[in-house]
């Protein structure tokens, strides 16, 4: 039968022509050039397989330079082989003398001998260059010795941002790192090894503030401090590869230094609240998490245009399959409207009720006396705030299937709000009916 659907494709194409037979034409897209000089992971969660899907998660064109090849999965590293000093320079030489690479990183450099030749080859490089001084695995495994790391500071003085994780600062220092404020006092002294700024990651718990992911930035303008709420997991292979990427994905989109952290930051937290299941208990942070988070805000605007045209309906929000923030929230608006970001209470329910069940992706908010509810009804106080009340609803329930929150309306008919991974099952549970909780 052949190919058909080209087939019929390529006739449509050619009545429309008059029948002569026409060349579509390319469309290029522009993307801004940057690259990677690292080693690799075999099992895709670092390294250069990291750098490149986050390049292109943030908008650039990767390119790269391969330092090492590792035999490497989520539970170690089994084997390393360095690529001749030759081969790091011949590579870097192909690529900017055929790219426009905007802005640069480095990654696992190995040997001492690799680290100079980078260094020299850098030297004249013009754009941005973001240093990320990998010296250890997620898993523990050594990915350079110590006279790598006491070397590095040759190539401090071409970097625009250093992005090293407290135990790579401890080792560069030789100090220990223990504290928010032996953090900035790290970044500080990093800073004034010589590169123009230093980023130091929050991916390790300090001692007075366990339950903060803290990125301490130092630049010539002072010391920032970036905190968000830790994420129970190990699986955070591949972070400090990812936020060192995307920050040289947006240098070379031309971000100023601080936006670029800050979406760094940004991607790297979504990428780790949304990890891999895969390999072992260190997995894979998921680097294309952003990438498809934003993909999915038009199918999750009209899912929520829908629920709104349901006849009890009040108010409907949708999240996005990676949502974080209110920016991630569709809400029904007047006259079928859609917005994302905006505050409404199904939407600040609905991010709440994800923290116990992050695969609930739609919230409705109805009329209590028109719904009949396929699911425990909680009825919490309703002077709490919308986590307090979801947490409330859902220890009541102390079940799989999320319970249905109903709130008094003064002077008026009570509202319930239901929630469910789709809109489908969340319209299978609200039906005509005049029941209500006792």
């Amino acid at each position: 039968m052949g190919n058909t659907r080209f087939h019929d494709a390529t006739i449509a194409r050619a009545h429309r022509s008059g029948g002569r037979r026409v060349t579509r034409r390319a469309a290029p897209v522009h993307y801004p050039v940057a690259l990677t000089i690292a080693g690799t992971d075999s099992g895709g969660a670092a390294g250069v397989q990291a750098d490149l899907k986050t390049m292109e998660t943030c908008g650039a064109y990767g390119t790269s330079v391969v330092t090492s090849v590792t035999a490497q999965n989520t539970r170690g590293v089994h084997g390393v082989h360095h690529l001749p000093p030759e081969d790091v320079t011949a590579q870097f030489d192909a690529v900017t003398d055929d790219y426009d690479v905007r802005a640069a990183k480095t990654g696992m450099l190995g040997t001492p001998d690799t680290l100079e030749a980078v260094v020299a080859a850098v030297a004249d490089f013009d754009g941005p260059l973001v240093v990320d001084p990998v010296l250890v695995a997620t898993a523990g495994d050594a990915l350079a010795d110590d006279s790598v790391a006491a070397a590095y500071d040759t190539l401090f003085a071409h970097a625009t941002l250093l992005t090293p994780n407290a135990s790579e600062a401890a080792a560069l220092l030789d100090t220990a790192i223990e504290t928010r404020s032996d953090a900035v006092a790290a970044a500080e002294a990093l800073r004034a090894e010589g590169a123009d700024a230093v980023l130091l990651t929050g991916g390790e718990p300090y001692a007075d503030d366990a339950e903060t992911a803290v990125d301490v930035l130092v630049t010539a303008d002072g010391t920032r401090t970036f905190a968000n709420e830790r994420v129970a997991t190990e699986r955070t292979h591949g972070s400090g590869c990812t936020i060192s990427s995307a920050i040289t994905a947006r240098l070379a989109r031309g971000d100023d230094l601080a936006t670029a952290v800050e979406t760094g930051i940004d991607v790297v937290a979504r990428a780790i609240r949304y990890p891999h299941a895969v390999g072992g208990a260190t997995g894979s942070v998921h680097h294309l998490a952003t990438l498809r988070n934003d993909a999915a805000r038009a199918e999750t605007a009209e899912s929520v245009r829908d629920l709104d045209g349901i006849e009890s309906a009040i108010a409907a929000a949708g999240a996005t399959p990676h949502a974080e923030s209110l920016r991630d929230i569709a809400v029904s608006g007047a006259e079928g409207c859609v917005h994302f970001g905006a505050e409404s209470a199904p939407a600040e329910l609905l991010l709440a009720a994800r923290e116990r069940d992050p695969a609930l992706r739609y919230a409705l908010t109805v009329h209590f006396d028109a719904t009949t509810l396929n699911a425990p009804i909680c009825a919490p106080d309703s002077s709490l705030s919308a986590v307090e009340r979801v947490a409330s609803a859902f220890e009541a329930a102390d079940g799989d299937v999320p319970p249905i929150l109903v709130d008094p309306v003064p002077d008026g008919a009570d509202v319930a709000t239901a929630f469910a991974a789709d809109p489908d099952t969340l319209r299978s549970r609200l039906a005509a009916s005049d029941d209500r909780p006792d």
